[in-house]
């Protein structure tokens, strides 16, 4: 058993603390303090872990980005090659003047290739634009043994060059260049809308004398031009539309069904 009286000079200086600290309230303050500022350390060193593993994953991000971002400019230039690819195979057909005869399904295949190949790194808008472009060729194209009339090819060949057109703006934005026209997507979802309702026009009861009927020698942007100056009456006609398919309850419609929603409340933004 240790002898008390070599714990004196021990009980002396604890009392000498004591007085100098003010008692024990002081000694209280002192470890108060002591405590707070492991407390301090911790957090600090939480804090900074946290930061770091905030850093490294936006790091990571932007390096994400950055590969998706170099991905997407080639598919921007591939789209836009394959695009002029497309309607030069019906410039070919129509070298020497005179009528405009139809394409092979080996030409629209070959650029449904490249679309499918790429829509990996576009964007939604640009996504449909090109499925909207592809439908538009399937038009120019003889497919078994029905073939599209002159009128049908010319205004296929007008309406891809006019997507062609806008998409290559789009893409300029997209790259952080100024874009050649204002809202080209717009100009784009309002054509793919005419299209829609011109091939339902039946099911749509759109009148002979709509101003979104298809005419001979019209253009793309003239059809997008008159559009515009009546897009209420744009709307009111594919909610016509859309109500008339739902009427059908049928599958076989249900992918024309989605597109006519989609072009409402797109028209509706």
């Amino acid at each position: 058993m240790q002898n008390p009286s070599n714990l004196d000079p021990v009980r002396e200086w604890v009392k000498t603390a004591l007085a100098y600290l003010g008692g024990y309230g002081g000694l209280a303050t002192l470890l108060y303090f002591l405590l707070k500022k492991s407390l301090e350390r911790t957090v600090d060193s939480r804090f900074d872990a946290r930061l770091e593993k905030v850093k490294h994953q936006l790091q990571l991000e932007q390096q994400k980005m950055s590969v998706v971002y170099e991905n997407q400019k080639d598919s921007f230039r591939k789209v836009l090659v394959a695009m002029n690819v497309a309607t030069e195979s019906i410039e070919r057909k129509n070298q020497g003047g005179g009528d405009w005869r139809p394409i092979s399904q080996t030409d629209v295949a070959a650029f449904s290739r490249v679309a499918g190949e790429e829509a990996l790194f576009l964007d939604g808008d640009s996504d449909q634009a090109l499925r909207l472009s592809l439908e538009i060729m399937w038009k120019a194209a003889t497919y078994e043994d029905t073939s599209p009339t002159e009128d049908e090819v010319w205004r296929s060949y007008n309406q891809m060059k006019f997507i062609s057109d806008r998409l290559a703006s789009y893409f300029r934005t997209k790259v952080g260049l100024k874009p050649g026209m204002p809202d080209p997507m717009r100009d784009i979802e309002v054509l793919g809308a005419c299209c829609l309702l011109n091939r339902f026009a039946q099911e749509a009861s759109l009148p002979a004398n709509s101003p979104f009927r298809f005419r001979d020698d019209e253009t793309a942007a003239q059809v997008v031009s008159v559009a515009r100056e009546n897009s209420k009456l744009l709307k009111a006609e594919l909610k016509k539309l859309q109500e008339s398919i739902r009427l059908k309850n049928s599958g076989l419609y249900f992918e024309s069904l989605v597109k006519v929603t989609r072009y409402i409340d797109h028209l509706s933004e």
